[in-house]
């Protein structure tokens, strides 16, 4: 019998790609699913995947018996978009799905993060969730451009410290929870090793790209009708709004050990994650 293969979901993503090269390195059978069909390689297997297209789950979930999951950003109604996949995956029998969710999600039912682990839940699928604080790779995509073209940091969320993590060491998790023991029916806590405000944020920018990069602190609304403006959806821009507010009132400041605990090293630090990915905001 041949070997399982596991699904990795958004396969082209922050998290996803170094999901797939973590596997890959451990010898695992990897069915990476894009938007867009992609030529498969020697080592990963492609195959097109859209959450709101149930034509596509039973390729998606052939010969497969774990799954990475993480929502697109422009999903915000599981019940809608989410909930006819994890039927499926229910009822294929996945022996294990590894979601990645958000820091804080425990105590906040209106996120679409928590909403899709009560699904799972509800579901009894195995499941270990992955609650990372905010990425450090949001500030080479999401707010590259407010960085690269406007040499700003523009979000709302005054001196509230943020204990960013970088995806990398998120997918480094995600590899070992998909392929060890004893994380099954698990939640994980993952932050960085320090907790940073944006001052300090735009100061390090300020090092490594040999500019100066400024914080600029809008209010909410402001901040809602500026992203709208320079062309973010405005579901995505609620959904981003209200994560920030959460922000300002220091739920994202939390400093744990998990991911260290879970990875035997110390967290990848903010400085070195700038340094990686300066050609970003060149």
């Amino acid at each position: 019998m041949s070997k399982s293969k596991i699904l990795v979901t958004g396969a082209t993503g922050n998290i996803g790609k170094y999901v797939v090269e973590e596997l890959i390195n451990r010898n695992e059978k990897v069915l990476a699913a894009a938007f867009t069909e992609r030529q498969s390689e020697e080592k990963v297997e492609w195959v097109s995947f859209d959450f709101t297209n149930p034509t596509t789950f039973d390729s998606a979930l052939e010969e497969v018996d774990r799954v990475f999951l993480i929502r697109p950003p422009q999903l915000a109604k599981p019940q809608k978009d989410m909930k006819p996949f994890l039927l499926k995956v229910k009822e294929k029998g996945i022996r294990h799905i590894v979601f990645v969710s958000l820091m804080g999600v425990e105590r906040n039912r209106v996120v679409p993060h928590r909403k899709i682990e009560d699904l799972i839940k509800e579901l009894e699928i195995p499941y270990t969730f992955l609650r990372p604080s905010f990425f450090m790779q949001n500030l080479n995509t999401t707010h590259r451009d407010d960085i690269k073209l406007r040499d700003e940091l523009y979000m709302p969320v005054g001196k509230a410290r943020t204990s960013f993590i970088d995806t990398r060491d998120i997918a480094s998790v995600a590899s070992i929870c998909l392929t060890e023991e004893d994380h099954l029916n698990k939640a994980y806590t993952l932050t960085g090793s320090e907790a940073l405000d944006y001052y300090e944020v735009s100061n390090i920018l300020t090092n490594v790209l040999g500019r100066t990069i400024t914080y600029r602190n809008p209010g909410f609304f402001e901040f809602r009708r500026t992203i709208i403006k320079r062309g973010t959806r405005k579901d995505f821009a609620n959904v981003m709004t209200m994560l920030y507010a959460i922000t300002k009132m220091g739920t994202a400041e939390k400093v744990t050990e998990e991911t260290q605990n879970l990875l035997n090293r110390e967290p990848i630090k903010f400085e070195e994650y700038a340094k990686d990915f300066k050609h970003h905001w060149m």
